[in-house]
């Protein structure tokens, strides 16, 4: 969702359940803010529905390698590629007896899916998930280890590397532009397009000794500023310090090296060419 400066005012996924109904997520701190946004922008004379169901549906996510397995000794639904039900797809299953929307989508690089059930029987889901996976090892991650994970991945984040200063060209997410413009913001869109940009979104690997960027950081080349970190975190599986950033023209390509300043001290930074954790999406589509 744009602005009308071509801003990046919200980011969210659009799941289709039927011709004319679709179930929209965004971000939990984003509830009122992109409810807003939409009622805003349904014009006069549209048959457009807008309702907010935060309160009646709840979700759990079920992510990693065996998180097919525990799913499939849940539920009688063909839950493997050569069945249908592929990365992105979404499906209303049966899981322990309870109805869920499921979504094969997953913000930290592994085969998984997003649950979404009536909050009423939410709690009874999480039990019966975590009885069963016992026997596959699972265990509860949170935010701190989705965002380790989603670094790992070069995942972009709302309200750090996407915001309403930046636009879908400075992000790097001109693939989300509609080809034939008419959205909002197009107009500022397609001429940055044309013209160019000063600023570039970088992923980077941080040479940090025992503490890891989380944004905000300068980074320079030499004396001279050249843009700010977004983000950062530790990718524990793949033992590298990670960054996002804002840097300008000229340092954007792989290979490109300048500094981050971490608690007073210079560390050297390089910038990645693809996600350092399974570039190919492998994982994701197993």
């Amino acid at each position: 969702m744009l602005t009308e400066l071509g801003g990046i005012e919200a980011e969210a996924t659009v799941t289709c359940l039927s011709e004319n109904h679709y179930y929209l997520l965004s971000a939990a701190v984003a509830e009122i803010h992109d409810l807003d946004w939409l009622v805003q922008h349904v014009h006069s004379g549209e048959d457009v529905n807008v309702v907010n169901v935060t309160d009646e549906y709840g979700v759990l996510v079920v992510t990693g390698p065996r998180s097919r397995d525990l799913l499939e000794s849940l539920s009688p639904a063909g839950l493997k590629n050569e069945d249908g039900f592929t990365w992105m797809q979404a499906r209303e299953i049966s899981v322990a007896g309870i109805t869920v929307r499921a979504l094969r989508v997953s913000y930290v690089g592994e085969l998984g899916w997003e649950l979404h059930c009536p909050i009423g029987q939410l709690a009874e889901l999480h039990d019966a998930l975590m009885a069963n996976g016992e026997a596959f090892g699972i265990r509860r991650f949170g935010t701190y280890a989705m965002n380790s994970m989603r670094m790992e991945k070069a995942y972009k984040g709302w309200g750090s590397e996407l915001t309403t200063e930046i636009s879908l060209v400075e992000s790097g997410m001109t693939r989300f532009a509609k080809k034939s413009g008419g959205y909002i913001g197009s107009d500022v869109v397609e001429k940055k397009m044309r013209d160019g940009v000063s600023m570039h979104l970088v992923y980077l690997e941080v040479e940090a000794d025992d503490a890891d960027p989380i944004g905000n950081e300068p980074v320079s080349d030499g004396e001279k500023i050249i843009g700010v970190t977004t983000s950062g975190a530790y990718g524990h599986y793949v033992e590298k310090s990670l960054a996002f950033a804002y840097v300008e023209s000229g340092y954007e390509l792989p290979g490109s090296a300048f500094q981050i300043r971490i608690l007073g001290k210079n560390r050297a930074a390089t910038v990645l060419g693809e996600a350092i954790w399974d570039p190919a999406n492998s994982r994701l589509k197993s």
